[in-house]
């Protein structure tokens, strides 16, 4: 009897630890998934505030919205305020790589604007 008790005591044991383990991983592939749709929206969000400024062809809002979504991803994996500051020069240096100098000097006379592209 009371080694059927302790069986049962070490099973119920090893089938609590494999739920919790099987719950942290599902709650974590949700939240990575939840990231990744973040990233698409503020790089959505993006892409509309540039829309706003300069006109943009389909192409280029295309590339916007993979450099944008690319920059958040980024962001949110970094913590190195060097690493980010990287990162905004790059996705700064490919603003200025699409776009005309005129669409650039509109974009350059909104500091904000450009602030809020570039950065996080």
């Amino acid at each position: 009897m009371a080694l059927n008790l302790i069986y049962l005591y070490q099973t119920n044991l090893f089938i609590m630890k494999k739920l919790i383990a099987a719950f942290v991983f599902i709650l974590a592939f949700t939240m990575n998934a939840n990231a990744q749709a973040t990233a698409s929206e503020l790089a959505k969000n993006d892409v509309v505030a540039l829309s706003g400024a300069v006109q943009l062809s389909e192409q280029n809002k295309a590339s916007f919205l993979d450099i944008f979504k690319q920059k958040h991803e980024a962001f949110a994996k970094e913590t190195s305020e060097m690493k980010k500051k990287i990162i905004a020069k790059s996705v700064d240096a490919k603003l200025r790589g699409i776009l005309s100098a005129d669409q650039m000097a509109k974009l350059d006379k909104n500091p904000e604007l450009l602030k809020k592209l570039t950065q996080n």
